[in-house]
């Protein structure tokens, strides 16, 4: 995927001036610009616009019975399969984390509370993520806009393949501690720790239909097979990059999340 750099570069420093600065990629090798926000240090990587299929495909369908006779999924969640179409758009590279939250209090002059490690992702509920995103002029993504950022230009089960890699691999999916990310794996977008549970922007509809019903106070989650690794059944089925949920189905009702910049 080709992506002109210093062009992205420019149009980001004219949009978001001192507020972003480039950094060069210590982390992967991929033709994707990012950016640090510098108040509180949360990294962005550039998000190419594009074209896919959102929701759960026939060869996916085929694919996961390779791995289960009877996967524990609703497939009537995650289906009918729809074209979507996104802009570009600055995405962060990990959930918000515990650290980040620290530097938000310290800028802002704020007192959230949070809970674990510095380098631990932030749990919170939807109310709490949606106030922060604005404080920062950032939004929390869509459902589309997190599928096709976690899909990473796949159609494949996972961001990761068809098939399970080996638990010593999987740890640098599903790990906990995000202090290092030299040491742990990324899609093909660069993206790490997709798998802690997501708060999406929209509500929960029974299907990915247009027009669908909702679930009524449920908001659209994402993610969450690192909560349960390492795994006893088959909680993999979270990290379908597919795979929903209504926030109802939350424990507290609270989840991470990430931020997007619209450019």
């Amino acid at each position: 995927m080709f992506v002109n750099q210093s062009e992205v570069i420019k149009h980001i420093e004219n949009k978001f001036g001192n507020r972003l600065s480039y950094v060069s990629s210590p982390y992967q090798n991929i033709n994707l610009p990012y950016f640090k926000d510098m108040d509180t240090g949360i990294e962005f990587v550039y998000i190419p616009g594009g074209e896919y299929n959102m929701g759960f495909s026939e060869e996916e369908y085929l694919q996961i019975h390779r791995l289960s006779e009877t996967p524990n999924i609703s497939i009537e969640e995650i289906r009918p399969v729809r074209k979507v179409r996104l802009s570009p758009f600055l995405l962060s590279i990990t959930p918000v984390l515990n650290s980040h939250i620290l530097n938000y209090n310290n800028h802002f002059g704020k007192s959230v509370e949070i809970d674990g490690e510095d380098y631990n992702p932030f749990f919170c509920e939807y109310s709490l993520a949606e106030s922060i995103a604005e404080n920062l002029s950032s939004k929390i993504p869509n459902e589309e806009e997190w599928e096709y950022a976690c899909r990473g230009g796949r159609h494949s089960l996972f961001c990761f393949g068809n098939s399970l890699p080996a638990e010593s691999e999987l740890e640098k999916w599903l790990s906990w501690d995000l202090s290092s990310l030299t040491e742990l794996n990324h899609n093909d977008f660069g993206l790490y720790g997709l798998f802690f549970g997501e708060w999406c922007s929209n509500d929960f509809t029974f299907n990915l239909g247009l027009g669908s019903g909702t679930v009524s106070g449920s908001k659209a989650v994402r993610g969450g097979g690192a909560l349960f690794f390492p795994w006893q059944d088959e909680e993999w089925v979270y990290c379908l990059s597919a795979f929903r949920m209504p926030s109802k189905d939350l424990l507290e009702n609270k989840a991470t999340f990430r931020l997007k910049m619209e450019i």
